[in-house]
């Protein structure tokens, strides 16, 4: 049953995924207006990633003392505020500061948004929450589309995250007055007396961390290496990657109507399979035709990495929704805070195709930590 409370959660997990994605097909223009190389730009994604792994330390305590529907209200606010200084400010410095802001605001929403699904719903979870995902993916693919548009355009690339603050506003127009679920007495007693939480959990939290390198990576430095690789011009880069957000809106979608008849943790290492043998293509080709079509049918399978894992963690602890999601956050930015800086490393080294590389043992090591988690549950 889906109540007006969840697709109100549905809406504004869709606008947090369209801030988030903007930082991606928006660094090409951001390293050429600040002439900075791949190193320092991707600070911006540790930044951005340092901002969630505060929030996730602490994110359970902050819902507990605000209530979930402050904490996802005021952080998606706090993120569109925050996302214009990527857009406007002058120095590399300002934009690093934005995506440090981003990231705590944006991590304190999705904590809110999937622990309230996650208790609505109860046994559905893995249901509601590959659903959200769909509408997440579904706004995702508007942003490089947005990003790539204005500029080709003539508007220029920075009206894409000033574009959020109507989005906001119609949005708390037609939502806030609706109630949030109130955080449960379990996870308030849990988060006062440090409950352990269960091996399982704990596998599948290190599954969340390296699907979720291999989301970022694709996501973030996606656009660059069409630039730079498949030698597509920024914009069209920009553009091209929005291929990559369609196949993740086609997968999550797919993968939802799957998991009413599957188990999710077979269904996540199928996914798994699918990237890893879809995104060679896409890594080693050098005609843009080519690789754009091995991107799309990698991004089928990772489209189903973040809410399969997300459901099969919870669902190893279902009575503390918000320590789970909170810690899961820790997992999904830590991942961000590293891997896509190594990337950037690498490529500053060896050049972006090999920096790329890395994806490959992640998924590697992904899939057999999967078969771990299964066994263990």
């Amino acid at each position: 049953m889906r109540t007006r409370t969840t697709w109100a959660l549905y809406c504004l997990l869709g606008l947090f995924a369209y801030l988030e994605t903007l930082l991606g097909p928006a660094m090409p223009y951001i390293r050429d207006r600040l002439d900075v190389a791949y190193t320092v730009a991707s600070l911006h994604f540790s930044a951005f990633a340092a901002g969630g792994v505060v929030v996730g330390l602490s994110g359970d305590r902050i819902s507990r003392r605000v209530g979930r529907h402050r904490a996802l209200w005021g952080g998606l606010f706090g993120m569109v505020c925050r996302d214009a200084l990527l857009a406007l400010s002058p120095s590399v410095i300002g934009t690093i500061a934005g995506a440090f802001a981003t990231g705590w605001f944006g991590t304190l929403a999705l904590v809110a948004n999937q622990s309230s699904l996650s208790d609505i719903h109860g046994e559905r979870r893995t249901i509601a929450i590959a659903e959200s995902n769909v509408a997440a993916s579904s706004a995702a693919v508007m942003a490089p589309l947005a990003i790539g548009g204005f500029d080709a355009s003539g508007f220029g690339w920075q009206v894409a995250p000033l574009l959020a603050f109507p989005i906001f506003a119609l949005l708390a127009w037609r939502f806030y007055a609706l109630p949030m679920p109130a955080v449960s007495a379990a996870s308030t007693s849990d988060s006062q007396t440090k409950v352990r939480l269960p091996r399982t959990y704990w596998i599948f939290w290190f599954v969340l961390f390296l699907v979720s390198a291999v989301e970022w990576c694709v996501a973030y430095w996606g656009a660059d290496y069409l630039d730079t690789e498949a030698g597509l011009s920024k914009a069209s880069a920009a553009t091209a990657i929005s291929i990559f957000f369609a196949a993740m809106v086609a997968g999550r979608a797919f993968g939802a109507r799957l998991t009413r008849r599957y188990p999710g943790t077979g269904l996540l290492l199928a996914a798994l399979v699918l990237a890893l043998v879809a995104f060679p293509v896409f890594w080693l080709s050098s005609r843009a035709p080519v690789s754009v079509a091995g991107l799309f049918v990698a991004g089928i399978g990772i489209a189903n990495f973040y809410p399969l894992t997300v459901a099969a963690a919870a669902g190893a602890v279902p009575d503390r929704p918000d320590q789970a999601t909170a810690r899961l956050a820790i997992s999904g930015s830590g991942a961000l805070l590293t891997v896509p800086l190594a990337v950037g490393v690498l490529s500053d080294l060896a050049g972006m195709r090999w920096g790329f590389g890395v994806v490959v043992p992640l998924l590697v090591c992904g899939i057999v930590a999967t078969i771990a988690g299964r066994r263990s549950g």
